[in-house]
């Protein structure tokens, strides 16, 4: 799922960063439809953004609680040494599941979620920002009443280059937040596919009753 889920991001990401070379070659939205655009787009990185937070706060309180379960099954000595070593399920030979578990609950607080979720509330309160500057300018716009066509053509040539400038720092802020989802997915693959790998290092070592290095 993982190996698909990059392929899919880094396609994305590559698109993102292409796109505004490609700028120049269609028409500039204005007024109303550039106002729809926007809260558009504002709405499907909110909701992005949430279930994103959302899943990977209850990914790892799941596979948490799952592990700390686990060990509830273990019997331990009441009174323990101060040299006495953490339990370890590689060393003394447990079940595969309890190697999975454990490296999966730590594999999850290593991923880059945070920095995900940063990028995802930069580009939302940005995207605000210029929204509210778009309607200051439209109110003021509206309020305006041109007279001369050579003012009008450099009004117009002005609210250009502000669309501009707003158009490149949605790019560039949303080129960073699609590059964060690809490292997360490019991390996600590579910890379950180095838990496949030790979880079935495990399995074997249990039938074999063959003590694995820490």
């Amino acid at each position: 799922m993982w190996k698909n889920m990059l392929e899919c991001h880094h396609a994305q990401y590559i698109t993102i960063s292409l796109a505004y070379h490609s700028r120049r070659s269609t028409e500039t939205p204005q007024g109303d439809t550039r106002r729809q655009i926007m809260s558009q787009l504002q709405q499907e990185i909110e909701c992005f953004g949430f279930s994103f937070a959302n899943w990977i706060n209850s990914h790892a309180s799941y596979v948490e609680a799952v592990n700390g379960w686990l060990q509830n099954c273990i019997l331990q000595p009441q009174e323990r040494s101060k040299s006495r070593r953490p339990f370890s399920p590689r060393r003394l030979l447990a079940p595969p599941l309890f190697v999975l578990c454990r490296d999966w609950s730590a594999g999850i607080k290593g991923l880059p979620s945070e920095e995900l979720n940063n990028a995802i509330r930069t580009l939302l309160t940005d995207l605000h920002h210029l929204m509210e500057q778009q309607e200051e300018q439209l109110q003021k716009e509206d309020k305006v009443v041109d007279v001369n066509n050579g003012e009008s053509v450099g009004k117009e040539n002005e609210r250009n280059d502000d669309v501009s400038s707003s158009l490149y720092c949605i790019h560039a802020i949303l080129t960073k937040v699609l590059d964060r989802l690809n490292n997360f997915s490019e991390a996600s693959l590579k910890m379950y596919e180095d838990i496949r790998q030790k979880t079935e290092a495990a399995r074997v070592s249990y039938l074999n009753c063959r003590p694995l290095r820490c």
